[in-house]
């Protein structure tokens, strides 16, 4: 399994509005991630993180090919005011509880 960890920092006053855009549009809904979340971080209150479970490493590279991951990409655009906004990481895991379905 794969486990990905994008790290979101919406131009100033922006993160309440890129939440719920997220939200609205069904992002993690549509991503086809085992699990995905939304999360804000206690020490970063301009932040957003979203993580996400794949099933696998071509599970991730499906979605990130997908022509509707690319139609959110352009639409979460008008959220940051730099191209440095936004910083992914990738993790192999190693061990934990699957997912209930």
């Amino acid at each position: 399994m794969r486990f990905t960890m994008l790290t979101l920092r919406p131009a100033p006053g922006r993160v309440e509005d890129l939440i719920a855009h997220y939200r609205a549009a069904g992002i993690l809904e549509a991503s086809g991630a085992l699990s995905s979340q939304l999360l804000l971080p206690d020490d970063e209150p301009d932040s957003v993180v979203v993580t996400a479970l794949w099933a696998d490493s071509a599970a991730y590279t499906a979605w990130q090919n997908s022509p509707e991951r690319l139609e959110f990409s352009r639409s979460l655009a008008p959220f940051f005011g730099s191209a440095d906004s936004a910083h992914t990481r990738e993790f192999q895991v190693t061990h934990g509880p699957l997912p209930a379905t």
